[in-house]
């Protein structure tokens, strides 16, 4: 049962000075970093295909709001769409330009995010390497080959990703291979009259990884654009996360492959909310170091509870500004059975956010309050547990003074809190 209590409490006791780590407190008017980029990855399982069926397309970039579709550039093993200079074979890239072709219909301003497609040690056409890893002469050539193609389908790429978890591919491409392949991609797309995208890196698995940043940045080059990384839920080493994006400076910074990780729960299962509970906290580590782009590995339409849970991480941060929480338990979001809040305002439509991951632990009649402006109407809270339905259990209340409300948080939940507010 979802239980939200209405305030008992009076006007003088709310102004009595209640110290801020007794309850949760919201401050609309301290703001982050905003959430300005969410892309659909066409990456992703059977995405492409999912992105022209049922409305999903229309769903995602119209109703959500999600400003891209990241897509794949092939050439590998499974799919040899480049197996030689100046040649691609189209049947490989069908369902991707059918896809984005719709994207384009529905919003004309989506952005086109194109990163090479992970295959393991066939990632790379052997014409475009050596023992080494890719030549960037060559490997340059089939970019632009692929940017020709993409622009005769009447698609032009606004975002380059060259590479893609160098961990698990055979390029190698370190930092003065990923600035050699930009260079030459330069000159050709001068020379051949196509638009030089703006240039994303360098996009492996986890951060920090062989000081790929700290090296890149000694280069002194010019050559990234965006930085772009992955933060899966087993790799949460957040000073390395804090480095990487203290190196990548002004640049934006975009996590450009969330995943919601199987942890090994009961039933071996992506459902669980010990993985739910994990990927939220990964997603928050980014958004508040200052991350303002992300894409989801495998996001689809609702239907199970990890879909609902997904949705409901996601579509309230579109286009939103994350704004400061105070709790008991602070700020931090290591050990998962601390409260961990957050707060994200889009408009005028806050969303508050509360785990109480702690089997042993209820919060009982926990406060929450503004620090500044007012609710307007009702507070609707949606509680998931081991025991709620798929959507979670769903109720209303009326807060006090336009100010507070309270919930009890019951151990295993994720609460997620929706109200209007006017300064």
């Amino acid at each position: 049962m979802f239980r939200l209590c209405t305030i008992l409490i009076t006007l003088a006791l709310l102004g009595s000075g209640a110290h801020a780590y007794d309850e949760v407190v919201i401050f609309p008017d301290e703001k982050g970093t905003q959430i300005n980029r969410f892309f659909y990855d066409f990456k992703s399982p059977s995405a492409p295909r999912k992105f022209t069926q049922n409305g999903w397309g229309k769903t995602l970039l119209v109703d959500y709001g999600f400003t891209g579709i990241r897509t794949s550039i092939y050439g590998t093993g499974r799919k040899p769409a480049h197996p030689e200079p100046g040649v691609v074979l189209e049947e490989y890239y069908e369902s991707e330009t059918r896809g984005l072709k719709l994207a384009k219909e529905i919003n004309p301003d989506v952005v086109i995010f194109a990163s090479k497609k992970l295959d393991n040690t066939d990632s790379f056409p052997t014409w475009t390497k050596n023992g080494s890893g890719v030549i960037p002469e060559q490997y340059a050539i089939l970019i632009i080959d692929y940017l020709e193609y993409m622009k005769s389908e009447g698609l032009e790429v606004d975002v380059l990703g060259i590479d893609n978890e160098r961990r698990f591919n055979e390029g190698n491409i370190m930092p003065e291979t990923h600035r050699d392949i930009v260079l030459e991609l330069r000159r050709l797309t001068a020379e051949r009259g196509l638009k030089m995208p703006k240039i994303i890196g360098h996009e492996d698995y986890a951060m920090g990884r062989n000081n790929w940043m700290k090296n890149f940045s000694g280069l002194n080059s010019d050559t990234m654009d965006i930085f772009g990384g992955h933060y899966y839920t087993r790799a949460r080493i957040l000073d390395r996360l804090k480095s990487d994006l203290e190196y990548a400076g002004d640049r934006e910074k975009w996590h450009t492959e969330l995943h919601w990780d199987n942890h090994g729960e009961k039933d071996d299962s992506t459902h669980s909310m010990k993985t739910a509970v994990c990927s939220f906290l990964a997603m928050w580590d980014c958004v508040d170091n200052g991350m303002n782009g992300f894409s989801w590995w495998d996001f689809n339409p609702k239907k199970k509870r990890r879909d609902h849970l997904m949705h409901a991480a996601t579509t309230p941060l579109v286009q939103a500004w994350p704004v400061k929480v105070i709790d008991p338990d602070g700020s931090e979001t290591v050990e998962l059975d601390e409260l961990h809040t957050r707060a994200f305002l889009q408009g005028d439509k806050l969303t508050i956010y509360a785990i109480n991951f702690d089997a042993n632990h209820e919060w009982d009649n926990l406060r929450f309050k503004l620090a500044s402006g007012r609710i307007i109407g009702m507070v609707e809270g949606r509680q998931w547990s081991d025991d709620a339905p798929a959507e979670g259990n769903v109720g209303t209340l009326k807060p006090f003074a336009g100010k507070t409300f309270k919930a009890d948080l019951a151990p295993g939940t994720i609460n997620v809190f929706t109200c209007r507010i006017k300064e």
